[in-house]
């Protein structure tokens, strides 16, 4: 028998450890991206050492990142893009700007390095995770939150500033052949030459493209044009030099203004998932333990330094941009962490020998530090707003302006929070009949509209349990709360039972899942939006078919049980009694 590829038992080796992690963590609550870390850790070469990081696993992760930015694309409108210029070319800039000067100046005098080599490293931890950002938003359902707009604008920029750091590291060396200027300048030209080919082939080929693909009605043929594509894009932006990531994005916002956007993301995800896996594995791969172990006290102070200098500095600039105090904090909060690609430049580093071999391996540590606390603390931003907002006595104008909408007479009322497509109907019903009402969303189109029709419409989230105080919780009959996410939903309930409150909860989530949490948490009715229009279809069928309705209904009640027996938990309380 032949021995097998040394790539395929790598594979296998990492897939099998990542399988067994990401159970583990998910029986444990903690996120999907610190189990592919800790899977490579276990893996790399300073623990067991059974895989070696090697070129080929280095480049598909490289992959995941840009199947990863291609479907955020997919998520952007054009329009929503070009309003991100602010917060690209302004915040991106600044923070950029302020972040490398201050990071900079502290290894110049802690580690007392060449002024160059500082600068470097200041660069270097100056860029954030656009990875770890994206897929937290995205697995939060947050990605259309104006703070994610902003963090993904300044991650853009990041993404472009990383660019001249790989062409300025030469030069700062002196090693360079070319002048910084003239190489600065090529970059510019490709990157316009880029951008114009990219939008062209948007806006007019790839259209006509996916409608004669999608007359074939394969779902095989759409898949690999869609595989095609996004590989296309990446590849050429790498032949230009630039990063493969920029490409996929650019294509991405392309399609998402297309008819076929939901099936393509369909068919990306897939591949994202497995080649971004790969990506966070080979982070795990470069924890080293030993000198983690020996100098714990450096490498702690580091990562805590960098993540409040990081939160301190973004949110500084977002407020000198014009952004409230809450929106600047959980926007600085997301981007606290070192990028994936600083750990390309620390390479190049440490390759040309611009960095000790000991700075070096400290500056990954910490870099890998900030990444591994970055999940936890993107999903306490919002807490983490609020305490700074407390803490520096600063009250939100914009909030305020919110507030002052709200009837102060407004009792015996119904909060409902989510003015979307099932928001709407509900509010038109209540008023039909006369009962008031106070809605809430987070969508400012959805907001702009339902004041245009005449509707008590707040800007605000229903996560945010004081809004809901503001909305006068305590004299309110029923409390309607809309959510995608499960975690987000069972923490609201929660909030709201711990102050005492006792209203009716409706929780009403599009994800499917386990639904006793938020039961037990406290929610009276819980209904998953999958599961009634499945029933409710599934109901039409049996009536079409020529069913009794009696026996119709009986069955749909009977699956909706079988289902989902904790629904409400009157029905859980009279089963108990």
């Amino acid at each position: 028998m032949t021995e097998q590829p040394a790539l395929f038992q790598i594979l296998l080796l990492i897939f099998a450890t990542s399988l067994l992690c990401v159970m583990l963590f998910q029986r444990l609550n903690l996120p999907d991206t610190l189990a592919y870390v800790f899977a490579g850790a276990l893996l790399g070469p300073y623990s067991f050492g059974w895989v070696t990081d090697s070129e080929a696993i280095r480049f598909l992760s490289e992959l995941g990142v840009a199947f990863l930015l291609f479907e955020l694309g997919l998520e952007f409108s054009l329009a929503r893009l070009l309003s991100l210029r602010r917060s690209v070319f302004g915040l991106g800039s600044l923070q950029v700007t302020l972040t490398t000067a201050l990071l900079a100046a502290i290894v110049y005098v802690t580690a007392e390095e060449p002024g160059w080599v500082a600068l470097i490293a200041g660069g270097t931890f100056a860029l954030s995770s656009t990875a770890i950002v994206t897929r937290e938003l995205q697995a939060l359902q947050l990605t259309n939150r104006h703070h994610a707009q902003l963090a993904v604008g300044v991650l853009i920029f990041q993404d472009l500033a990383a660019i001249l750091l790989l062409i300025l590291m030469p030069s700062l060396a002196g090693s360079g052949t070319t002048p910084v200027v003239q190489q600065l300048g090529l970059i510019v030209m490709k990157s316009v030459a880029l951008i114009t080919i990219l939008l062209s082939a948007g806006k007019w080929l790839l259209p006509t493209l996916f409608r004669e693909i999608a007359k074939a009605r394969s779902d095989d043929v759409f898949g690999l044009t869609t595989l095609v594509i996004a590989l296309l894009s990446a590849w050429l932006t790498s032949l230009f030099g630039l990063s493969m990531t920029l490409g996929a994005f650019i294509v991405g916002v392309m399609l998402g203004e297309g008819e076929f956007r939901h099936q393509v993301q369909a068919d990306i995800r897939s591949f994202k998932d497995i080649l971004m896996g790969l990506f966070f594995v080979s982070i795990g791969m470069r924890m080293d333990i030993g000198l983690l172990i020996d100098q714990w006290q450096i490498v702690l102070t580091g990562i805590l330094t960098l993540i409040v200098l990081k939160t301190a500095v973004v949110s500084l600039c977002a407020m000198l941009m014009g952004e409230t105090v809450t929106t600047a904090t959980k926007t600085g909060v997301m981007l606290a962490q070192a990028s994936e690609f600083g750990f390309v430049l620390l390479a190049i580093a440490d390759q040309q020998a611009f960095v000790s071999r000991q700075l070096g391996s400290l500056l990954l540590l910490i870099a890998l530090g900030s990444m591994v606390l970055a999940p936890f603390l993107i999903r306490y931003s919002f807490e983490i707003s609020r305490v700074v907002a407390w803490l520096l006595g600063r009250r939100e104008s914009p909030q305020q302006q919110e507030i002052r909408r709200i009837p102060a007479h407004l009792s015996d009322h119904v909060i409902l929070a989510g003015y979307g497509r099932v928001g709407r109907t509900i509010g038109k019903l209540l008023a039909a009949n006369e009962v008031p009402f106070i809605a809430m969303d987070i969508d400012i189109d959805q907001v702009k509209r339902g004041r245009q029709e005449g509707a008590p419409v707040i800007y605000g989230s229903c996560a945010r349990v004081d809004l809901l105080k503001r909305c006068y919780i305590d004299r309110a009959r029923l409390a309607i709360l809309t959510f995608k996410s499960l975690q987000e939903a069972h923490r609201a309930v929660s909030h709201i039972r711990a102050l005492g409150y006792e209203i009716p909860i409706m929780v009403r989530t599009g994800q499917a899942g386990d639904l006793e949490e938020l039961i037990s948490a406290g929610a009276d009715h819980v209904i998953p939006e999958m599961l009634e229009s499945g029933l409710f279809m599934a109901a039409q069928v049996l009536t079409l078919l020529g069913l009794p309705k009696a026996v119709v209904d009986d069955q749909i009640e009977a699956e909706r049980k079988l289902s989902r027996p904790l629904r409400s938990r009157q029905a859980r309380d009279k089963e108990e009694s």
